[in-house]
């Protein structure tokens, strides 16, 4: 019985003493700079991997596109993005290729800030994103304009869509960290279920020509997804301008 609390004895003072060794931090571990710059590189990269994907036909890669832009510019009320914890976000001029939304004309509740309808029968029919190929030249902007004002989306039933928002409903309801049984955005819905035309998606149909007959196809990928990869293709070229990656 002695040796057994003697046993005892020593393994507590042995246990106390690494933990007065241990320095009390209620805060955590910080992360060195150096891993936050390794972390802002891995998601680069998996973004233009993602994109690389996505060009090939891979629609579903913008969920996981939205996951990294997010990781790299979103600050919430408890986090903060990888731009900002290296103290690079308020500084950037973010690029956009976003054209105004017109409400006084008549076809301007079309998806086009961002995204391009190429109709070219069959299969291939369907939204691309503009890239650096659209009807406006590229502008530079400051964050929040970026993320929070310009529209990407506005449907003849007044719903709008930021940049925000599509990142938002991508990524934390519909297949970039998890995947929903609702989707509660109404806008993010319109944009991405329901046809601007139609009242439902599946009617949203172009006339090909199959054999000499007339049919038609659906139109894929939605606007949605090109969107997202266009939102993409701005922050690469937002960073790569910036020399930060």
């Amino acid at each position: 019985m002695l040796a057994l609390d003697l046993s005892r004895r020593r393994r507590f003072a042995f246990k106390h003493s690494l933990m007065s060794r241990t320095p009390k931090n209620k805060t955590g571990w910080t992360r060195p700079r150096e891993e936050l710059e390794q972390a802002l590189t891995d998601q680069v990269a998996f973004m233009r991997a993602s994109c690389s994907a996505y060009d090939q036909g891979h629609h579903a890669e913008a969920a996981r596109l939205a996951t990294s832009v997010f990781m790299m510019v979103h600050d919430g009320s408890q986090q903060q993005c990888l731009l900002t914890q290296l103290k690079l976000r308020a500084g950037l001029r973010f690029s956009s290729y976003a054209a105004p939304l017109n409400p006084a004309h008549p076809l301007d509740y079309l998806p086009q800030p961002l995204a391009v309808l190429i109709v070219t029968g069959g299969a291939k029919s369907g939204w691309a994103p503009t890239l650096d190929q659209g009807p406006r030249p590229e502008k530079k902007i400051q964050f929040h304009e970026w993320w929070e004002k310009e529209l990407v989306f506005r449907s003849p039933s007044g719903q709008s869509m930021n940049r925000r928002r599509l990142v938002f409903s991508l990524r934390n309801q519909d297949g970039g960290g998890h995947v929903d049984p609702q989707l509660t955005d109404e806008a993010y819905v319109e944009f991405s279920r329901h046809s601007l035309w139609f009242e439902n998606i599946d009617e949203m149909t172009v006339m090909m020509n199959q054999g000499g007959k007339p049919g038609y196809s659906p139109i894929r990928p939605l606007p949605h997804l090109p969107t997202m990869r266009q939102i993409a293709f701005e922050l690469d070229r937002t960073l790569t301008l910036a020399a930060i990656a």
